[in-house]
């Protein structure tokens, strides 16, 4: 399956970024039959390194919320991600359901603008 695009908004570096107010996952209409149980959004810098790589998880209090596990409905609150430097990254967003089965849903790229 290949994951959805979503377009994210460029932001300053060392800004605060507005993240993603609300999303719901929806497969033909409605949710999956398995309750959500986890949320991955990691982030690679194109062109860069392994080693150049963020991670933002709702393992973490902050980064990523759960906030209907049944519609598998998250946000990813407003935050200051320091690790994302000027210049542009590609980003996957990875879902894990209750029986252990994951999925990248979403993905697409993101710019990070140079601080002036």
């Amino acid at each position: 399956m290949t994951p959805q695009k979503l377009s994210l908004t460029p932001f300053t570096e060392g800004d605060t970024w507005d993240g993603i107010p609300s999303l719901t996952v929806t497969i033909n209409g409605s949710p999956p039959a398995s309750a959500l149980s986890l949320v991955t959004m990691r982030f690679k810098k194109s062109g860069g390194l392994e080693s150049e790589t963020v991670q933002l998880t709702s393992a973490t209090v902050g980064q990523i919320t759960i906030t209907n596990a049944a519609t598998w409905a998250i946000t990813v609150p407003a935050q200051i991600v320091p690790a994302l430097t000027t210049g542009k990254w590609t980003w996957r967003m990875r879902f894990q359901d209750a029986t252990g089965e994951k999925r990248t849903y979403l993905a697409d790229e993101i710019t990070i603008l140079e601080t002036v």
